[in-house]
């Protein structure tokens, strides 16, 4: 779609060298913006084709140009301009930072804002309206809180963060470095942790921190549980998406992924690059091995070893899951084959009669 205003307009040529690709037809073709091949309009737009499941939308498309994955070139209709890349997505995201910059801003703290003492804030950072920073607490040089934040009490937030509205970082806790937190992340919360005495439920204190490391993304209203004796920590180069609950002690792998509405219970184990889809949920105290995969909607209540790949409720291993998949669509038959066979012996039980 269009980019921001005041953003260069780039040739068809310089965008293939911008993604490193082969430009094939007009290299002068202009170019304002970039889009869906279904919803880009306007032929100074260049259409995004990646997978065979847009390919449909090309004959109604008015773009001007494509960005086309290398397999999918020959639906590019004769004569458009295009440039062919063998990965699309990271050239998309050149193009994308191209026509939509981060948005311009400066160092100040707001007039609203409330700084306790013995703070310490770094050089060039921005506090928006009506946030808290409690006493002891530090933030990063180039760090951004915005509005309505509040960083609690010995707290530590590295450089180059970025808060978005309505986060809490509860007491301390550590961030490190470039991460992001969307609105209405909580990293700290008690970890849902009682025992029964007496007949009623009294709370375990919760004495542990929670500590992200560099460059984790964090999505919108997405808790992280403080440890209750150690420590809970979302490993370097992670990514959660929007309302993913990380329970008290768990601990993330560098570069695990975690789609909306996955739930991790209390003190599970998680390697390295570990991909888990929406809806996941996984018991307490398992055993995650690096690189595993967890499908969505995966239930899971046992170990995973490295590099396998989980689906179901309750998890198996997905070529397991898939048999069973397959032998249950054939119930039917089976059932109406098991009746006649009934019917048969019926019928020649009845003739063995005297």
């Amino acid at each position: 779609m269009p980019g921001e205003a005041g953003v260069p307009v780039l040739t068809l040529a310089e965008v293939a060298q911008l993604v490193g690709g082969r430009l094939e037809g007009d290299g002068n073709t202009p170019v304002r913006g970039i889009g869906p091949v279904d919803e880009v309009r306007g032929e100074d737009q260049v259409a995004f084709l990646a997978t065979k499941r847009y390919a449909r939308f090309v004959p109604d498309s008015t773009a001007g140009a494509y960005l086309v994955a290398s397999a999918l070139e020959s639906y590019v209709p004769e004569g458009i301009p295009c440039v062919v890349v063998d990965d699309a997505y990271p050239a998309l995201r050149e193009v994308l930072a191209h026509f939509h910059p981060d948005r311009a801003w400066t160092p100040e703290v707001h007039s609203t804002a409330v700084i306790g003492k013995g703070v310490s804030l770094g050089e060039g950072i921005r506090i928006g309206p009506y946030a808290v920073i409690e006493p002891g607490a530090v933030i990063g040089d180039c760090t951004r809180i915005g509005a309505h934040c509040v960083v609690g009490c010995d707290s530590e937030i590295g450089r180059d963060c970025l808060f978005y509205p309505h986060v809490v970082v509860y007491h301390d806790c550590s961030v490190g470095d470039r991460v992001i937190l969307h609105s209405g992340v909580r990293v700290g919360s008690d970890g849902f942790g009682f025992t029964f005495v007496d007949g009623e439920h009294r709370k375990m204190p919760q004495v542990g921190r929670c500590i992200v490391e560099d460059d984790v993304e964090i999505g919108a209203n997405s808790t992280l549980d403080r440890g209750s004796l150690g420590d809970t920590v979302i490993g370097k180069g992670s990514k959660l998406d929007n309302l993913v609950h990380m329970a008290h002690n768990v601990r993330v792998g560098a570069l695990s992924l975690f789609a909306a509405l996955v739930g991790v219970a209390g003190s599970v184990r998680i390697g390295q690059g570990v991909w888990m889809g929406g809806q996941v949920g996984v018991s307490n105290h398992l055993e995650i091995g690096d690189g595993a995969r967890l499908a969505i909607a995966t239930k899971l209540m046992r170990d995973v070893p490295a590099g396998e790949t989980m689906s179901g409720h309750p998890a198996r291993p997905h070529r397991e899951q898939m048999k069973k998949q397959a032998h249950l669509g054939r119930m039917p038959k089976l059932i109406k084959r098991v009746e006649r066979l009934e019917s048969a012996v019926s019928e020649l039980s009845d003739d063995a009669q005297p």
